[in-house]
C-alpha cells in the first residue's frame, strides 16, 4: 500500500460494518467528521460465511455508505490491518447526500472467490450480524 507521511490526509468511504460509529471507532481511534454518500458504478455483496460485505466495481449498480474524512496515515495503517489482505484499498469519486463529489479511498475485494451474488442489507447487520461480528473481530 502506498506509504503516507504524516501530512497526507486521507478521505475513506466504508460500507460495511465501518459504517457504524462504535465499530469505527474501535478500529481508527476516533470518528472523525462524516457523511452518508454514495459510490456509483459498484456493487456491495455478501461474504460466504461471513457477516461482512465486499464491494466490487458494477457498471449501473450503487452502494450507499458512508464517507469519513481526513484520516491520518497512522489510521489508514489501522484500517488496512483491519481489513487484512482480503481488501485493496483504491481511489474512487463519492458523491455525499447534497451531491458534492469527494476524492476518498474504499476497500476493494481483492479475492477471486469466496462471495454470495446477493446483497449484503445493513439493518440485517445491525440487528443480527453484529453479536457474531464483534465476537470474532472487536
Amino acid at each position: 500500500m502506498k506509504q503516507m507521511d504524516d501530512t497526507d490526509r486521507t478521505n475513506v468511504f466504508t460500507y460495511g460494518s465501518l459504517m457504524l460509529s462504535f465499530v469505527f471507532q474501535r478500529v481508527v481511534g476516533r470518528c472523525p467528521q462524516s457523511v452518508e454518500a454514495v459510490l456509483d458504478h459498484w456493487k456491495r455483496v455478501r461474504v460466504d460465511q461471513e457477516t461482512f460485505p465486499a464491494a466490487l466495481p458494477a457498471s449501473g449498480e450503487q452502494v450507499r455508505g458512508i464517507l469519513w474524512f481526513d484520516l491520518s496515515a497512522a489510521e489508514i495503517e489501522r484500517l488496512d490491518a483491519f481489513e487484512g489482505d482480503h481488501y485493496r484499498r483504491v481511489r474512487v469519486q463519492v458523491s455525499d447526500v447534497s451531491g458534492h463529489r469527494h476524492s476518498a479511498q474504499v476497500y476493494q475485494w481483492s479475492r477471486e472467490a469466496g462471495l454470495i451474488n446477493e446483497p449484503w442489507d445493513i439493518d440485517w447487520f445491525k440487528t443480527v450480524g453484529i453479536k457474531d461480528f464483534s465476537s470474532k473481530y472487536l
